[in-house]
């Protein structure tokens, strides 16, 4: 990233915290099928903005795991315009949610990109499992 923009304009890449800031709601994502989509990563990547070299990318943009976490959820929600039935635990809004094998926001922000995602449910059904007997991962 930074090769590509230079070292002045990389750091005004991926603007969550500046954007959080002014008020706005910061959705998440991936650009999958390019790069690795992992939910996981893309959270580490927001809160410890580092390139693949290990170089801190624009320190003034890093957010914590809970904002990261809400764009991932109640961001992307909005973003589609879902915001009242996706993205939050709100009366009426569809049960889909992820289990994790830790909690994000009580992680040291380095061990973000290794929790894993242990089940995933989407309107009230397991869709799949990775091993804790809640339904079938096929």
């Amino acid at each position: 990233m930074r090769r590509a923009l230079g070292p002045q304009r990389s750091e005004w890449a991926y603007r969550h915290a500046s954007l959080l800031a002014a008020g706005l709601v910061v959705p998440g994502s991936s650009d999958r099928p390019v790069v690795d989509g992992r939910p996981m990563l893309g959270i580490n990547d927001m809160v410890n903005r580092r390139t693949a070299s290990g170089d801190l990318l624009g320190p003034d943009e890093v957010v914590s795991a809970h904002d990261a976490l809400r764009a991932c959820t109640y961001g992307s929600a909005c973003a589609s315009y879902e915001e009242d039935r996706r993205g939050g635990s709100v009366r009426g809004a569809l049960a889909d949610l992820a289990v994790l094998s830790d909690d994000p926001t009580r992680v040291e922000p380095n061990a973000l990109a290794d929790i894993e995602v242990l089940a995933t449910v989407v309107g009230g059904e397991v869709v799949w499992d990775a091993g804790l007997g809640i339904g079938d991962p096929a």
